[in-house]
């Protein structure tokens, strides 16, 4: 008898792993007709191991030391029949499939913790960004609270002359401006608007013309035609009752002496 019983969990295995030979598999399905109820347990658990495995790797044929194992295992489960029929078998297939649960558990998990730090590391961008944007806004709310703080100290002065400037006909006839000029502290704000853009290798050139002669009163840029623009003048001390400001297109940085075209002109 226990010479059949080898023979049925050989040819068992052999049947799982599709390892067997016509007539071997003839003999087989003799064998299992006539099987009792310890051999069709053990024949049940060889099956769900081996569709277990396939389920692992679908791709690949049952390597040879993965059925060496399972013969091991059924060879195991053949010895113990007398004892312990269905708790050794029942033990394995418990703790395989436990194993593959708690693998497939962790895949998903694993799975799960990768998209939330990417979701993280989006909403994390996504903060920094409207943060670099406030921060944007702030300096700028900031300039411009410093530039009306300057245009207020200016108006305090005792003496303060407005002079109005407008377009040149022939360059910037939409063009418009106002110096506000405090004599004694020697100081002036530049409001200029409708002015184009200056080219990246020129400026506009703000002169203070006193009895024919040019003075240079600083170099500005215009980055945005379309809103007011000012310009702190530090340093403009004069006695003059008369006189004119002048605006003109000149290279980078300014020159002694004006070049250009005039875009602005104003008379005091």
């Amino acid at each position: 008898m226990s010479n059949d019983n080898n023979r049925f969990t050989e040819l068992c295995t052999g049947h799982v792993l599709n390892a067997l030979s016509d007539s071997e598999e003839k003999e087989f399905q003799r064998l299992l007709a006539e099987a009792d109820e310890a051999q069709l347990t053990l024949y049940d658990e060889l099956k769900a191991v081996a569709a277990e495995m396939a389920t692992l790797a679908p791709a690949e044929q049952p390597s040879l030391s993965v059925k060496e194992s399972i013969m091991q295992m059924a060879t195991g489960v053949a010895d113990n029949q007398s004892s312990k029929r269905t708790q050794a078998p029942v033990h394995i297939m418990r703790w395989y499939r436990a194993a593959v649960a708690a693998s497939f558990i962790f895949i998903f998990t694993s799975i799960g913790l990768l998209f939330y730090s990417q979701s993280l590391e989006e909403d994390m961008r996504g903060q920094s960004q409207t943060i670099a944007q406030q921060e944007t806004t702030i300096e700028l709310l900031e300039s411009e609270v410093q530039r009306k703080e300057e245009l207020l100290t200016i108006l305090e002065a005792r003496e303060v002359d407005l002079v109005m400037m407008a377009g040149m006909e022939n360059t910037n006839p939409n063009g418009y401006g106002k110096v506000v000029w405090d004599k004694q502290g020697g100081r002036a704000l530049l409001q200029v608007a409708n002015m184009p853009v200056v080219p990246s290798d020129k400026d506009y050139q703000l002169w203070f013309i006193v009895n024919g002669q040019p003075i240079s009163a600083g170099v500005f840029a215009v980055d945005d035609p379309q809103r007011d623009n000012f310009f702190k003048i530090e340093q403009l001390q004069s006695d003059a009752r008369e006189g004119a400001f002048a605006i003109t297109m000149e290279p980078k940085g300014g020159v002694p002496q004006p070049t250009g075209d005039m875009y602005l002109l104003g008379n005091m």
